[in-house]
């Protein structure tokens, strides 16, 4: 049987149409699973044990991202979880426990859609919110979190809180200071003392500059609190010493005055030091004295030729002269 042009040209738009139509409904209902199975289902909301500050733990079919803010009049903590949905076993629970009064929950909004567990409060409580995979778990009451409290006339409203790590307190300790520190590099003598006795720092001088130096009874007893240098050797000693209870003589070396060669302290009535400035040691000169020359012997001197007339040699009286005739 054959059919006519115009047969064959009317039937052809009709089966694009419906061939449209077979093909559009798989794929509009291919989509719609695709979408049921990426919504999260919040399978349970229990309390865990007796434990004290109050412990939820929220469970859920994948990763649940919680969004917590804190309401007033009346208090209450919110926690938001987006793109999920309320299992249908889910009941609203009347705890009344430490400050929680009950815990709900609700699909808040549909699209998309957000599951929202609310804990009715008896005021304002700490809380903590610990996120781990497919569990979150809420501590209400913990000491040292985020207060479930709003300034109602904060222009900022609800805030969301970012609990993901717990806090942690870290105790930095100091390094303590060492009680003397002496060096000497280029010459150069540098002395730091905090309550170091006069004879470690002396002691610790003559190890670095290799001086000889002598110590007086009671250099341990004096305390030194002092940061001298760098400067020359002598000049350090000079400023150490200068105050201090004991009489010192500082002698540099014969060929450098900057040389340190050697310091002698000894114990001196109480009152401080006058400044004393180093002295440089003379030369080796007195090392060979030469012996004075003899003195010769004076001759004797001659005794005086005695008087003849022993009146000359006394004074004469003069008379008074009221009895001499006018």
């Amino acid at each position: 049987m054959e059919r006519s042009p115009r047969a064959a040209a009317s039937f052809l738009p009709c089966f694009q149409r419906w061939a449209a139509v077979l093909i559009f409904v798989p794929v509009v209902s291919m989509s719609t699973r695709v979408m049921a199975q990426a919504v999260t289902s919040v399978r349970s909301v229990q309390v865990l044990g007796n434990r004290n500050p109050l412990e939820i733990e929220i469970e859920a079919s994948d990763r649940l991202t919680p969004q917590a803010q804190v309401l007033t009049a009346p208090d209450r903590l919110v926690v938001d979880f987006p793109n999920t949905v309320p299992a249908a076993q889910l009941r609203n629970q009347i705890l009344h426990r430490g400050d929680v009064k009950r815990v709900r929950v609700s699909l808040f909004a549909a699209k998309p859609p957000v599951t929202r567990v609310v804990f009715d409060l008896n005021g304002p409580q700490p809380y903590q919110v610990f996120p781990s995979g497919r569990t979150v778990i809420i501590k209400v009451g913990v000491a040292g979190a985020q207060t479930a409290a709003l300034n109602p006339s904060s222009p900022s409203g609800p805030k969301l809180v970012n609990s993901n790590y717990p806090v942690h307190s870290v105790e930095i300790e100091l390094a303590p200071v060492p009680p003397l520190s002496v060096s000497f590099k280029a010459g150069l003598l540098t002395i730091s003392a905090n309550r170091a006795s006069l004879s470690d720092v002396l002691a610790a001088v003559q190890k670095r500059t290799g001086a000889n130096i002598e110590l007086a009874p009671g250099a341990d007893q004096e305390k030194v609190v002092a940061e001298i240098g760098p400067a020359s050797a002598p000049e350090v000693l000079s400023r150490l010493l200068n105050g201090s209870r004991f009489n010192f003589l500082i002698l540099s070396s014969p060929n450098d005055p900057n040389i340190l060669d050697r310091v002698i302290l000894s114990a001196r009535p109480d009152g401080a030091a006058p400044a004393y400035r180093p002295l440089q040691p003379l030369a080796q000169a007195d090392e060979n004295p030469q012996p004075e020359p003899p003195t010769e012997p004076q001759p004797p001197q001659a005794a005086p030729a005695p008087n003849p007339n022993p009146a000359q040699g006394r004074p004469q009286t003069i008379p008074p002269t009221d009895n001499l005739p006018d």
